[in-house]
């Protein structure tokens, strides 16, 4: 980032305006967290820059004192008026560049002419031509970055596994930015600041999963990475409050092929079931089934706990995109989310009451992708149907999230038959 003067921040706020308005989104003080993902889609696929969901909040909230990435005002200003930062600031707005819900009425009355001093106007010359200079060394300065030319790899240190340390190799000293960082996947959290001149960065993934680690330089993503923590059976892991990825040894567990553990068990692990927590089972490998033709079947429910709207979530995560849906009490409806690949479901927006169930007795759901087409079907009926574009890639990763008491048995998954 670079200081922001006045005309930069014009600038920005009306190109802020106009991708608003051409992704179709409301008011900002309306905007839910959904908003913001959508946001962050739109962008991607109209600039095929992707930028980081903190770095949006920040640029819309106005939060920021200081002028983003040129990468990420490049793919702004592609977005909005089909130029480039410089170009934008260079030659402005033109009538044509703007769209008919940004044009201004011309004044009727033509103002009179004012001419200036002779001096003033050399003074005003010597100006434009000092701001072109620092206009253009900022562009020279800042380059977009290429991807493929910055090396950015991991490996673990163990082998089917939590905890698993990981060792990043990375090299970022031909990159302009004041600082750089690695992130262990979308959780920004998990975020961890590395120097220019070292190239090893280790950090330790405690559950199983298929993330995409990050290299951040300032604020903007300039490559990704995959990075699978597989394991050999199930891992169940709690979490409630401060407490979170407290694993469950399976030694715990019911004794049966259900997956669960009784309350008396999760009270040893000072887990208070009265009060609200979630338990979450990871079961992360290489399934060798494509995500875009599989079923899935499983049974789930909550055991009894004081918590008002338990809920039940499955993922289905791919290479690329994944599949979740959330099953929750008759009545929290309004609660739930779906997430088909590109596709997206807001209970709050959209009718999901089919998803709320007896959730507190035995439910049989399956998941049917065939050719992305997705159907979902819960105790034998079919539940919803949609479609999607963007392809989920191999399955990589199983997760039941419970919000109580969890239990789930028999879970299956093969590819579809043609």
């Amino acid at each position: 980032m670079s200081d922001i003067n006045q005309t930069d921040e014009e600038l920005l706020q009306i190109l802020k305006k106009e991708i608003t308005l051409k992704a179709g989104l409301e008011k900002l003080e309306n905007w839910t967290q959904k908003d913001y993902d959508f946001l962050v889609f739109f962008i991607e696929e109209k600039s095929g820059i992707k930028i980081s969901l903190t770095t949006i909040k920040r640029i819309w909230r106005n939060e920021y004192n200081r002028l983003p990435h040129i990468s990420t005002l490049d793919a702004l200003s592609s977005i909005a008026y089909g130029k480039d930062w410089l170009s934008l600031k260079l030659t402005g707005i033109a009538a044509s560049d703007t769209p008919p819900h940004n044009k201004i009425k011309e004044a009727t009355v033509k103002a009179p002419e004012k001419r200036l001093p002779l001096v003033w106007m050399a003074l005003a010359g010597v100006i434009v031509v000092a701001l072109l200079l620092v206009v253009f060394a900022d562009k020279f300065f800042n380059k977009p970055i290429d991807p493929k030319q910055i090396m950015f790899s991991v490996k673990t240190s163990v082998t089917n596994q939590v905890p698993n340390t990981v060792v990043f190799s990375y090299n970022v000293d031909s990159v302009m930015a004041k600082k750089f960082y690695i992130q262990q996947s979308w959780d920004t959290r998990r975020r961890v600041e590395v120097q220019k001149g070292n190239h090893q960065q280790t950090d330790i993934y405690y559950l199983p999963g298929y993330y995409m680690a990050k290299l951040i330089a300032d604020d903007s993503i300039i490559k990704e990475i995959p990075v699978h923590i597989k394991t050999s059976q199930w891992v169940i892991a709690a979490h409630q409050n401060n407490l979170e990825n407290k694993i469950i040894p399976a030694t715990e567990w019911l004794p049966n092929d259900d997956l669960g553990m009784e309350p008396a068990v999760l009270g040893q692990h000072k887990i208070d079931t009265h009060e609200p927590f979630n338990l979450t089972f990871h079961n992360s490998r290489d399934f060798g089934i494509d995500g875009n033709n599989f079923v899935f079947t499983a049974d789930f429910r909550i055991d009894s706990t004081g918590i008002v709207c338990p809920l039940a979530s499955l993922v289905l995560k791919g290479e690329h995109e994944f599949i979740y849906a959330g099953f929750g009490a008759k009545g929290c409806e309004s609660d739930l989310n779906l997430s088909i690949s590109n596709q997206k479901f807001n209970g709050k927006k959209v009718d999901l009451t089919a998803f709320g169930t007896d959730i507190y007795h035995w439910q049989k759901v399956k998941v049917l992708n065939k050719n992305q087409l997705v159907q979902i079907y819960l105790n034998e009926q079919k539940i919803f149907e949609t479609t999607y574009t963007k392809p989920l890639g191999e399955l990589k990763e199983i997760v039941f999230i419970f919000r109580g008491n969890g239990i789930a048995r028999k879970p299956e998954i093969k590819a579809a038959r043609s």
